[in-house]
Formats: C-alpha cells, structure tokens, sequence
C-alpha cells in the first residue's frame, strides 16, 4: 500500500511554503543591468549567504570589527546572527559585506556578466550548481539583475538542502575519518616492526661480512707465512747448490731432508692456495646474494681477456698489492693470477696492522704500492724494506685496474724499479 501522509500535517505544510512562496514573491524583479543588493533580496537570503559564502574567520573579523555591541568572546553563532541582521538593511556594514563577496568571487561574477536573458541564467545555474565552487555560483547567480523571485526561491531551496546534508554527510565524515586515524595507527606500527626488523638484518649482514673479512685476512697471512718459510728453503738450497759441496753422507742427508721440506710446504702451499681460492669465491658467491649495500660483482676467474695484451708472464713470482678499495681487491687478484703470479694483498695499515704488512714484504718478490690509499707508516715500511731487501717496488697514486696492469707491465720489464 503506497504511503499516504497524514491530512493533518498538510495543510501545515502548505501554509509554509505559501508563507516562502510569498516572502520571495515579494521581492521585485529586477529589470536593469545593476546587481542586486544583499540587502535588497528576499529577507532569508542573508542568512544562506554569509554563511556558505564567507569563512567564519572572516565573519568574525568583520563584525568585531565594525558592529557595535559585538565581542570576540561571542560564539560563532551568535556572532554569524549579528551579521545576518545588520546586511538586512542598507548600510555601510552591509556594503562592506557586499563588496567582500565581489572581491571573493571575483572570477564567478565575470562569468555570468555576459548572461542577458533569464533563461541564459537558469542553464549556467542548472549546469553548475552541483560544481565545486558552489559558494561563487551562488553568489553570482543569486547577485545577477535577471534573478528574478521564482528563480530566487530555487536557488535559496538548494542551497538550503545542502546545508542539511552537509550536516549529515559530515558525521559520516568523521567516522570515516576515524576509522582511517586507527588503520594509519595500525599501519605505522607495522612499519616500524618491519624498520626494526630491517636494521637488526643489516646489523647481522655487516657483522657476517666483517668475519668474512677477517678470515680471509687469516688466511692470506698464514700462506703469507709459508710462502716466506718455503722461500728461505730454497735461498738455502740455492746456497748449498752455489758452493758446490761435495756430496758426502751427512751432506746428502742435509739436502735430501731440504728437499722433502720443500716438496711439503710447496704441497701445504699449493693446498692452502686452493683453499682460500675457493673459499674467496664462496664469501663473494655469498656477498653477491645480500642486499645491495652489501652485495660485490661477482668476478669469472677462470676468465682471461683483458683490455691490454698480457705478453709479460710473471710465473711463479709473489706480487704483494698494498693499499686501494676492498671491493676492487678480487680485480686485482685477477689480474696477477692471470699472468700466473701468486697474489696477497694489504690494506695499507686502514684495518690490517703493520706486523702482518711485515710478515707478507718478507714473502713477496714484487711489491706495488698505491701511495694514495696506504697510511704514512705503511708507505714508509714498504719503501725501507724494499731498499733493503732490493725487490722492485712500483707505486700507484690512483688505484685503478688500468693502472695495476701497467704497474705490472712495469714490473716485468727488466730495469723498471
């Protein structure tokens, strides 16, 4: 059954809207080219008007400002009633208020300057009357000299309307806005156990990669070590060799023994070589695989082009690198391993200390030095030993594996100190 409003209630609604009806009739149709007043429209169109039309701020401004009688301790209700009377009636107030709402909307009232007919009107109003900028449609609509009482009425209906839903809309606002708070607050916390997380794996990435490091360095210096042993036995041997002695019992024991000495360390040697080569390329394999503040290139070893032509073998000698970037130390291993050298390398005195510097200058046959990336004490001790000991020394100022190959070119060349 459709439903069927209670006779009672009509006639009461009729008599209201005859009462609108009648107070916006009352107000004469503008027939000229000048705007209309506020002051001269129907007597409930101020109170739509300074309240959608003007900020509250403004509105207090203003009456505290020039209405008599008028605090600033007033609630904006209050103060928005003030206002509301005082632009019903012509007065100085009144064209204040009008001429802040031209200066407002300024743009919206050019817009509808060149609308001379009221039906030109009723379509700009019916097209924008929904648009964002509502508040200078309005305005302009409500102000122009074709708005006649009818059209006054639906306009003044509308945006009476809006008001209700906006007050309806904005509760729904709020809890929307409620939930949306909550959901960020979850969401922040989230991200902040995800942060801690993150920080607590690069801590255990920096602290994985450092004992890498370390063992590598542990490594290096005890082949370091047995690299020097191996090579005083065969200073010795060389000796024996030199001065001819003749080959009696205890001689012959005394070099046989030499020998299989040699023969051992030179297998330990080889062993130990291989181990951490492998061991190398497991620790970069690993490397590779982090995140990208700790990740390295991983490098083919087994690979031999180079950008310069390696026609200067360097076999079976012990070059010593000392100095440059930790993460360019498997390109320079690479590239004296390729001309079949044995490679160690030293930091320059940045995080390995001197006594391994010495340890590893007493095994190496060559020895480079990039100057620019070593500390004063560790470039002073490479220059003295190698004095002293009469091995070639090359010093690099800007390490780079161009500048390693040339160093080795260098080295190989006979006479290149």
């Amino acid at each position: 059954m459709p439903f069927q409003p209670d006779p009672v209630y009509l006639p009461q609604a009729r008599t209201t809207l005859f009462a609108v009806q009648t107070t916006v009739t009352g107000t004469p149709d503008s027939l000229g080219s000048r705007r209309r007043r506020l002051w001269e429209m129907c007597g409930t169109a101020q109170c739509p008007v300074v309240g959608i039309c003007l900020p509250m701020t403004v509105v207090k401004k203003l009456a505290v400002k020039y209405l008599q009688h008028t605090d600033s301790r007033a609630s904006d209700y209050e103060t928005h009633c003030a206002v509301v009377v005082a632009c019903k009636t012509k007065s100085a107030f009144g064209k204040m208020v009008q001429e802040q709402l031209d200066q407002r909307f300024h743009n919206e009232l050019r817009s509808v300057q060149a609308l001379k007919t009221r039906e030109a009107l009723q379509a700009h109003w019916n097209k924008h009357k929904e648009a964002n900028h509502f508040p200078g449609v309005f305005w302009s609509v409500l102000s122009h000299p074709r708005c006649d009482a009818a059209m006054e009425f639906e306009v003044l209906g509308h945006a009476h309307m809006m008001q209700h839903q906006a007050g309806c809309e904005r509760q729904t606002q709020e809890n929307e806005k409620t939930a949306l708070h909550e959901q960020l607050r979850a969401a922040l916390a989230a991200n902040k156990k995800l942060e801690e997380k993150y920080l607590a794996s690069q801590l255990s990435h920096a602290q994985t990669q450092q004992l890498q490091q370390d063992t590598i360095s542990t490594l290096q210096t005890e082949l370091a070590s047995q690299h020097g042993e191996m090579q005083k036995l065969k200073k010795t041997l060389s000796t024996l060799h030199a001065q001819k002695v003749n080959p009696d019992v205890s001689n012959t024991k005394e070099l046989e023994l030499l020998r299989a000495r040699i023969t051992t360390l030179k297998s330990v040697h080889l062993a130990e070589l291989g181990n951490l080569q492998q061991h190398s390329k497991y620790l970069e394999a690993q490397l590779a695989k982090r995140p990208t503040a700790f990740a390295i290139q991983a490098l083919d070893a087994t690979s031999t082009n180079c950008a310069e032509p390696c026609d200067k073998p360097l076999d079976k000698r012990c070059v010593l690198c000392v100095g440059g970037r930790p993460s360019a130390v498997p390109l320079y291993r690479q590239t004296v391993e390729t001309r079949g050298a044995t490679f160690m390398h030293h930091d320059g005195g940045q995080e390995e200390g001197i006594a391994q510097l010495d340890a590893k200058l007493n095994s190496a046959d060559l020895v480079i030095c990039q100057a620019g990336c070593v500390s004063h004490e560790a470039y002073f001790r490479v220059k003295e030993h190698c004095k002293k000991r009469g091995i070639q020394c090359v010093y690099v100022q800007n390490p780079s594996k161009s500048a390693l190959r040339k160093a080795l070119q260098m080295i190989a060349t006979p006479g290149n100190d």
